[in-house]
């Protein structure tokens, strides 16, 4: 069941929405954010069957991460969320897109997804070209597949691997994972061992690493939502949700 949270008061389209794909991938510090702001919030689950049937209702959706592939047919809400993107898009609702999240806004904008021939994991420095979006790092990152920049996006930023992000007009998609927290970099390690071998991550040293820096990256997820809240459209007209 989609979960609400937030003040009820609050003009129904400030509401933001995360569009959530397991229970280890929460919205996090993305959602703290959200909530200081005092916007309204819902949550849809949708390994667990919610099926948000309007976009136009929210004024930004959130698609988070998840160990499923974009590539993956199998999966059982990818077409039903690949059709609701690609209508948040055509209604001009901003989306951020995390992850998995990102690869899927990447596809309906146009773009490939691929593979990758190892895991890319770890707290990385991303080259970034545009600072003022997206912050050097270090961020998060914990991916087996990437996407490819749609054709009418702005590149963000890179790593050697992959790119790691990119904004076309509202929206913006990033690979890292500017909400994780301890709790679920936690879940993540105790879930994907073989993952973390593969990419030659000592766990133990990841999460200490996770903990130390949980003061910037709350600060670096709250900068990146305000990106989005208060982004620039493909218009240039700046619109704003917060207070």
């Amino acid at each position: 069941m989609t979960t609400a949270q937030g003040t009820g008061a609050m003009d129904e389209d400030r509401r933001v929405l995360f569009l959530q794909h397991q229970d280890d991938c929460g919205p996090g510090h993305l959602g703290d954010r959200v909530r200081e702001l005092g916007l309204p919030m819902e949550v849809a689950h949708l390994s667990h069957g919610d099926r948000p049937a309007d976009p136009s209702r929210y004024a930004l959706v959130v698609a988070l991460g998840s160990d499923d592939s974009t590539l993956d047919d199998a999966v059982g809400y990818l077409a039903d969320e690949t059709a609701f993107l690609t209508a948040a898009v055509a209604a001009e609702v901003p989306v951020l897109g995390v992850c998995f999240g990102a690869q899927l806004l990447a596809t309906v904008l146009g773009a490939r997804v691929r593979p990758l021939d190892a895991p890319e994991i770890g707290w990385l420095d991303v080259e970034t070209i545009r600072p003022d979006v997206v912050g050097s790092g270090p961020w998060l990152v914990w991916h087996l597949d990437a996407f490819e920049c749609p054709p009418d996006a702005e590149l963000l930023a890179t790593t050697d691997v992959a790119v790691q992000a990119f904004r076309q007009g509202p929206h913006l998609g990033v690979q890292f994972h500017p909400e994780a927290t301890p709790e679920s970099a936690g879940a993540w390690a105790a879930k994907y061992p073989r993952a973390l071998a593969a990419a030659g991550i000592d766990p133990s040293a990841l999460l200490a690493e996770t903990d130390r820096r949980q003061p910037e990256s709350r600060e670096r997820a709250a900068a990146l939502l305000d990106e989005v809240v208060n982004g620039v459209s493909s218009a240039g007209t700046r619109t704003t949700l917060g207070p």
